[in-house]
């Protein structure tokens, strides 16, 4: 039977290679060994955490149930599932105090604490791609637009990128058309000097 399995997301440490496969297989890759867990759904997210800033501790992985599972190491054994909505786990984050940040699939940010209780905190109403925390703010990436959140969920910057990719776009075109024209010039020009017969 042939294998239709492919990789949706992967994360490279100094540790190992972690990857989540369509079909819900987890795998951890190291030069010496290879070990897999099977989830009941494909993975959409993935955040390793070094707790003593040297290897990875556990293993976060969020799925399209809306479930966070949690992998611990060095065993490589799933010790926890907990739902944490109704919709597909996006992007998560950790922040220096130890919260986990979540977005889903309908633009909330949750925050899960050690004991798996959820907790919204705020919706942004966008598709939202990856999350981080800077300083006091939340940043989240949304297509090409980049956003800056408050704590309280009240947006403090917005940069949409997608602009300056379009003069980049245009400015890059019309070097295009300068170079042809150039060596249009350059090929008539050679042209008049080729001897007639």
């Amino acid at each position: 039977m042939r294998n239709n399995r492919t990789t949706v997301r992967s994360l490279v440490t100094e540790q190992g290679t972690y990857l989540a496969m369509s079909d819900g297989l987890i795998v951890w890759e190291t030069p010496s060994a290879r070990r897999t867990l099977h989830l009941r759904t494909a993975a959409t997210a993935l955040l390793g955490v070094k707790e003593n800033d040297v290897t990875v501790s556990r293993l976060y992985v969020g799925d399209k149930l809306g479930q966070l599972h949690i992998i611990e190491f060095p065993d490589f054994i799933s010790s926890n599932t907990v739902s944490v909505s109704d919709a597909p786990l996006r992007a998560m984050c950790m922040t220096e105090q130890g919260m986990l940040l979540i977005a889903d699939a309908k633009g909330r940010i949750l925050s899960v604490n050690e004991k798996g209780k959820t907790t919204l905190m705020f919706e942004t109403n966008r598709s939202i791609s990856s999350i981080r925390v800077e300083r006091k703010t939340i940043r989240i990436q949304s297509g090409w637009e980049q956003c800056v959140y408050d704590w309280d969920g009240s947006l403090s910057n917005s940069n949409d990128a997608s602009s300056s990719f379009g003069d980049n776009l245009m400015l890059r075109r019309m070097r295009e058309r300068k170079a042809l024209e150039a060596q249009r010039r350059k090929a008539e020009a050679q042209l008049r000097l080729l001897p007639s017969a």
